[in-house]
């Protein structure tokens, strides 16, 4: 099998807040739009993220909780500050993680989490475990 694109889709009352959130924050574009169903699309890259109202004759309804949306970026200390600026709500401070990563988290009109992210260097601990797959 060969992917060719991957997205995610979360289930919500908060359509339009949600829609807004990724465009003003992340860039992401609209590709569709209905009373019940978006789809938007990571700028450059084949990535995306839906919102659907959890409207489905059977089934559970879920609305966020669990799930982790990632995003890898060039200069994550700019991105906090401009996320600071735009009075987002910072869940998790920007820090530097012992798995090699730099990071910090804000939640979407839903309560998922973004965590957004800069590779950095493991610690050794962590760089032995990484070796080991190698």
């Amino acid at each position: 099998m060969k992917i060719r694109r991957v997205d995610t889709t979360i289930s919500t009352d908060k359509l339009s807040e949600s829609k807004e959130f990724y465009i003003r924050h992340f860039n992401f574009t609209l590709v569709y739009e209905s009373d019940w169903y978006i789809e938007l699309i990571a700028p450059g890259l084949p990535v995306g993220i839906s919102f659907t109202k959890p409207q489905r004759d059977a089934g559970e309804f879920f609305h966020g909780s669990g799930i982790i949306i990632s995003f890898e970026v060039d200069d994550v200390d700019a991105e906090y500050l401009r996320l600071k600026k735009e009075n987002v709500e910072i869940c998790q401070d920007l820090m530097d993680k012992p798995w090699g990563e730099r990071s910090f988290v804000v939640n979407d009109p839903n309560g998922v989490h973004v965590y957004i992210y800069k590779s950095i260097p493991p610690t050794p601990e962590y760089q032995v475990v990484y070796d080991s797959f190698k």
